[in-house]
């Protein structure tokens, strides 16, 4: 078995979360630990063999994917985050591209090097403990590989800041221990990033050492008052290679990521059924930017999920095709797709005897028989789209939820029961009709309603419901009635009603269940009565 291990020297780890700047990174992303390597591969002269076995790690894959190591790593407690002004890269006026010639750098012996000062936030979280292992079971490098490798670690002396500084070695086999965090898309709780083929040549060429170094040298011969002929060539080189100003820095950007989560508690023998959609809901927080409004409630639950749906879309134009039939439900001639697809269910504060049904985040609910590679594809497309614009409601940001102990109603488990089930549920949105019901009679048309909402259950792979009891409010203290929630419309612009609801089931069932016509944007969200947590049910 393949095994690095880490020791953070300091007890802290000083690495921002890419989704969230204010956040730590935790744990440790593998594409972070490979570019640490690579960094000390390149600082240290870049030997060939170092070369050799980077290429060799980022070249590991499992089903035509990059082989996501197991991770043994402590739990954390966060830093309140610090602004700090800090100077940031030297402000040279030595080369102007306006007119397209260089100017000395220092005049009168007086340098003319600027170092400004702006302002900066570091993420820090304390560690429980201080070394963490990236595992890699059933590989086994060759001798060679592992020599190499080994002298490599030894040269990393820090993951993340300047500040977060580490030891890092080749580790024994039977040193780690059990994993704390396994790849597993599925019940994934983070997404962390991975270092794909190609990574390393992605780093030279986002670094563009080469080309900054001479232009560096360039930029110095043009100042050279000791050779009028080598100043003139170099002033003329500048003009001509480096007419747009000189040569870029990119920052290394990683872009594949794989869903991590704790180890599964041991099997059951009773197997419990679900619905169409997976058990386990990809959860992101939603933030005020900025605006009027404080927070959104549950009634905004249409606006979100139709604005962010458009941006999904927007911005998912170079993804397969069949990641864009999932986020938009239709197929390429524009038609509605048969098959389940990309469904947005609001995570609010009910539940509680003080919850106000506010907006603590939003969970995507994907088909149940998703490929991997297209469960990516989505991510990726979410991973584009941070800011939402609402217009009247202000700008709001979407991030990970990041805490060890996240509040429990941002808990996929809290929506969805998984694994044990419940027999009994209640809308949180209400439930949109199929179709309008004809009866006149009051009582001929509540049984009307309850046939329809059976029918809509079985139609997202429930069981039909032993009973269902249609009711104006919702079994959940903090959600609002339905008559507060915005109507849905059909194609020719007439209201769709709807309801609140509650499903028993004569045997426990797993969500998420969504139900009824507006299933995708967010109504017809179901949570099971009775789901609580002693801790933090607050929010």
């Amino acid at each position: 078995m393949l095994a690095l291990g880490i020791r953070y020297l300091n007890g802290f780890v000083a690495a921002s979360d890419p989704d969230d700047p204010e956040s730590a990174e935790w744990p440790p992303h593998p594409g972070r630990v490979f570019m640490a390597l690579a960094a000390a591969h390149f600082q240290t002269g870049a030997d060939r063999k170092e070369r050799e076995v980077l290429i060799w790690l980022e070249e590991l894959e499992e089903g035509g994917l990059p082989m996501a190591p197991h991770l043994v790593a402590p739990d954390i407690k966060e830093r309140a985050v610090v602004t700090h002004f800090v100077p940031v890269n030297d402000d040279n006026s030595g080369f102007t591209k306006k007119q397209g010639k260089t100017k000395p750098f220092q005049e009168m012996g007086q340098t003319r090097l600027r170092r400004n000062r702006q302002e900066r936030t570091f993420a820090r979280a304390w560690l429980d403990q201080d070394i963490v292992y990236l595992t890699w079971p059933g590989v086994e490098p060759e001798e060679t590989v592992r020599s190499t490798l080994a002298a490599l670690c030894g040269k990393v002396t820090r993951i993340g800041h300047s500040t977060s500084l580490v030891q890092m070695w080749l580790a024994a086999a039977d040193e780690s221990g059990v994993p704390t965090w396994i790849p597993d898309e599925d019940r994934a709780q983070r997404y962390l990033r991975l270092a794909p083929r190609g990574t390393l040549d992605d780093l030279e060429r986002r670094f563009n050492g080469r080309a900054v170094e001479q232009f560096a040298a360039t930029t110095v011969a043009a100042t050279d008052r000791l050779s009028t002929t080598a100043r003139k060539l170099a002033r003329k080189r500048l003009r001509e290679e480096n007419a747009d100003g000189p040569p870029a820095r990119r920052r290394p950007e990683l872009t594949v990521f794989q869903g991590y989560a704790r180890p599964p508690a041991p099997a059951k023998d009773a197997q419990v059924s679900g619905t169409v959609f997976n058990p386990h809901l990809i959860v992101l927080r939603i933030e005020r930017e900025h605006g009027p409004y404080r927070q959104l409630d549950l009634a905004c639950t249409l606006t979100v999920a139709s604005r962010w749906r458009e941006a999904l879309l927007s911005q998912s134009d170079d993804l397969p095709d069949t990641v864009r039939h999932v986020l938009s439900g239709h197929d390429a001639a524009g038609s509605p797709l048969d098959e389940p697809h990309v469904a947005f269910a609001p995570l609010a504060f009910v539940g509680h005897d003080h919850a106000d049904g506010r907006l603590l985040g939003m969970g995507i609910a994907v088909p149940r028989d998703l490929e991997p590679s297209d469960r990516r594809g989505i991510l990726r497309a979410l991973g584009r789209v941070r800011q939402l614009k609402l217009g009247r409601l202000g700008v709001w940001r979407f991030g990970t939820v990041t805490e060890n102990r996240p509040p429990w109603n941002t808990q996929s488990v809290a929506w969805t029961g998984h694994p044990s089930g419940a027999t009994q549920w209640s809308t949180v949105t209400p439930v949109v009709f199929d179709r309008h019901p004809k009866s006149t009679d009051k009582a001929a048309y509540r049984d009307e309603v309850t046939d329809m909402l059976r029918r809509s259950c079985a139609r997202v792979g429930l069981t039909e419901p032993r009973e269902v009891i249609v009711t104006t409010v919702s079994a959940h203290p903090g959600a609002p009635p339905a008559h507060a929630f915005p109507r849905l419309h059909r194609k020719d612009g007439s209201p769709r009603r709807h309801t609140h609801a509650i499903l028993v089931f004569d045997a426990p069932v797993c969500g998420p269940i969504l139900f009824g016509a507006g299933r995708y944007r967010g109504y017809g969200f179901c949570r099971p009565l009775g789901a609580t947590r002693g801790r933090r049910t607050t929010s």
